[in-house]
């Protein structure tokens, strides 16, 4: 499905929008914990796969999802399903997003494009030398710079590429300083039974991340009224996809990534990320901020996402190990078994998954979906604790 640039420029205008109001409120009424919210990568699949069927039925299929979260969320079904999110489980999660987001990050790190399809030793040794200075100031400092570690890092690459040359603001000089999305709403809606279906599994898929997410930041900020704040999240994220549906967007999802986040900042208010969803939504309306931010080079971004995966794959493996002295049998296969599976998934070529019925692909491909969904078989099905009496 191919946009034009003013196509692309609107699509982005009307997803940071949607983003930056799914974060307002997510914070504010929502699950009200400091989770990043963003488009979610087993949505974005519907939009490569259901192209045949049109972006109209893309619309309504999102729609549709959204109203089914909403429903699950008002309802309060997941509360039959909170006991089966074990340490073992959340754990696991926190593992395998670190994992699950290398494939993703690596390419960024060592700057590999098109021009470079091996990589640059300019970016890779930049990359390092980010990497370092957060872990340090995350570690060593206190106070203010403990706080601002990441922002410092991403400061110190936007000096690194600035004397190599490598950031150009012609994009910011060329952009308006106010701009209304164009279109501002997406095209009328259909309900074709077939994207209908597939969008509902998916946004299973979907429901699945958020409460691993939302368990995930529970784990580091506390667990007070957790039930009540995974059925409010569940139902604001059908909120967002039935929003992303008349935008004409990619649905929205709280991101797993926020744990690593809050523990290198060591900021774990809310209302920073309610003031990060209202610029979010500013920056939609002025192309020259927006422009600004997309100055910075991808790799600055993922060194300083790596320290945080970092973290956040530490804090998993304490998740798992608490309250235990050492590791038991069964273990090696309820933990070991998922973070494997879903990291051989994460980095499998994508026309693998085309060989699957499209109802499938959404599901198996997602790394994380899947090792969510083997650690719940193989914890409470295939590996349950024996009884004492036995």
């Amino acid at each position: 499905m191919e946009l034009n640039p003013a196509g692309q420029i609107g699509f982005s205008q009307r997803l940071l929008i949607a983003t930056g109001l799914m974060t307002l409120l997510q914070s504010l009424k929502g699950h009200r914990y400091p989770l990043l919210e963003g488009p979610s990568s087993a949505l974005l699949l519907s939009f490569i796969i259901l192209p045949p069927y049109g972006l109209s039925a893309i619309e309504g299929g999102m729609i549709a999802g959204g109203i089914f979260l909403i429903l699950i969320g008002a309802l309060k079904w997941f509360r039959w399903l909170s006991p089966f999110f074990t340490p073992h489980v959340v754990g696991v999660i926190l593992v395998l997003v670190a994992l699950s987001l290398l494939p993703f990050l690596y390419p960024l790190l060592i700057g590999m494009s098109k021009g470079r399809p091996y990589g640059d030793l300019a970016v890779s040794g930049s990359s390092l030398l980010i990497i370092f200075f957060v872990s340090f100031l995350s570690h060593w400092s206190r106070g203010f710079l403990q706080t601002v570690s990441m922002l410092a890092g991403i400061l110190l690459g936007l000096i690194f590429f600035l004397f190599q040359g490598g950031i150009s603001f012609t994009v910011v000089k060329e952009s308006s300083w106010f701009a209304l999305p164009s279109p501002f709403l997406g095209v009328w809606p259909r309900f074709p039974m077939p994207a209908i279906l597939v969008i509902l599994c998916t946004y299973l898929a979907v429901m699945v991340n958020t409460v691993g997410s939302i368990q995930g930041i529970s784990e580091i900020v506390g667990k007070e009224g957790l039930e009540d704040r995974i059925h409010r999240g569940i139902g604001l994220t059908g909120a967002g996809g039935l929003a992303a549906g008349l935008l004409g967007v990619v649905g929205l999802v709280s991101y797993s990534i926020s744990p690593g986040v809050v523990l290198i900042s060591r900021v774990a208010s809310r209302y920073v990320l309610t003031m990060g969803g209202a610029i979010m939504i500013g920056c939609a309306f002025i192309p020259k901020l927006w422009a600004l931010l997309t100055a910075i080079p991808p790799s600055v971004i993922a060194s300083v996402l790596f320290v945080a995966l970092a973290s956040q794959f530490m804090a998993g493996i304490n998740v798992m190990m608490s309250g235990k002295e050492e590791i038991e049998r069964r273990d090696y296969f309820t933990v070991g078994l998922p973070i494997l599976l879903g990291a051989t998934i994460s980095i499998l070529p994508k026309p693998f998954f085309q060989l699957f019925p499209t109802t499938m692909a959404s599901l198996l491909s997602n790394a994380l979906v899947m090792g969510i969904l083997s650690s719940l078989l193989l914890e409470h099905v295939l590996f349950r604790p024996r009884s004492k009496s036995r």
